[in-house]
């Protein structure tokens, strides 16, 4: 078991044998090829550039752990992979937090430009688990190596159940969005490189263009033993539709950026 690098025609990713995106060993986070042509090397990467970061995390009982490159492995995890039929699963499993069993199961059509993945929480433990939390999250950098920023346009698409959240490099034209898909509440956010999942699971945030992460949080306030919750959120890729339309985008940011600068003068 080790950490694991997948490829398909649009994406290319790499996840960690903790469970966390990012393969270290071949240092891989996440590849696009619009043209679809699984042709990555010089591809844009939009989790390893400056400091690579992408994590999950789970609190029970008020206390946390994060499963990241700097968090390194809490749960004691371990990653491995198979394909069938033109899917590739990347499966995680053996992780425990306070009585909590962690199974994530990534499943990647590699035709596609999504990639899903449950999360199952089962309690373990003789009793019952109260104030459970779970978050996923990531630093979008998809314009840094090309363009020389790690400034996103962050926006909060939903909350609730079917929570979003997205990132688009101005540059690239690229965005990646983080949506859930479980049925579950969730909080979708813009954060400062937060992981403590409870913060993530209720903390309320604005949309920004900024180097931040975005994320998914969620809490539940008990399961019983021998019960188990499942989580689902997707990670999809796509590139700025049209030229116009990221044409806008930038002036937009270039109306707002002198607006600013006149109230500064004033």
């Amino acid at each position: 078991m080790a950490d694991v690098t997948v490829s398909g025609d649009y994406l290319k990713f790499g996840v960690g044998n903790n469970g966390s995106l990012i393969d270290f060993t071949t240092f891989t986070g996440l590849q696009y090829d619009p043209t679809g042509t699984g042709t990555f090397t010089s591809a844009t990467d939009f989790l390893t550039p400056g400091s690579p970061f992408a994590f999950y995390s789970i609190g029970v009982g008020g206390s946390s752990a994060t499963a990241s490159v700097y968090g390194g492995n809490p749960f004691g995890s371990s990653t491995a992979d198979f394909s069938l039929s033109g899917t590739t699963y990347v499966a995680t499993s053996g992780g425990t937090y306070n009585g909590l069993k962690i199974t994530q199961t990534i499943t990647f059509d590699t035709t596609s430009n999504i990639i899903h993945t449950n999360v199952v929480l089962r309690n373990t433990s003789s009793a019952t688990l109260n104030n459970l939390a779970f978050a996923v999250g990531f630093d979008p950098d998809q314009d840094s190596n090309s363009y020389g920023t790690s400034d996103t346009d962050n926006k909060i698409l939903s909350q609730g159940v079917g929570a979003a959240v997205q990132a688009t490099g101005l540059f690239t034209g690229y965005t990646v969005k983080l949506s859930s898909t479980g049925g579950w509440s969730g909080n979708a956010g813009v954060y400062g490189w937060n992981t403590d999942p409870y913060y993530l699971a209720t903390a309320v945030t604005g949309n920004s263009y900024s180097d931040d992460t975005i994320s998914l949080g969620y809490h539940f306030d008990s399961l019983a033993k021998g019960k188990e919750i499942s989580i689902g959120y997707d990670l999809t890729v796509t590139a700025v539709p049209e030229p116009e339309t990221y044409a806008m985008m930038l002036a937009g940011l270039g109306l707002i950026g002198a607006a600013v600068r006149r109230r500064r003068s004033a």
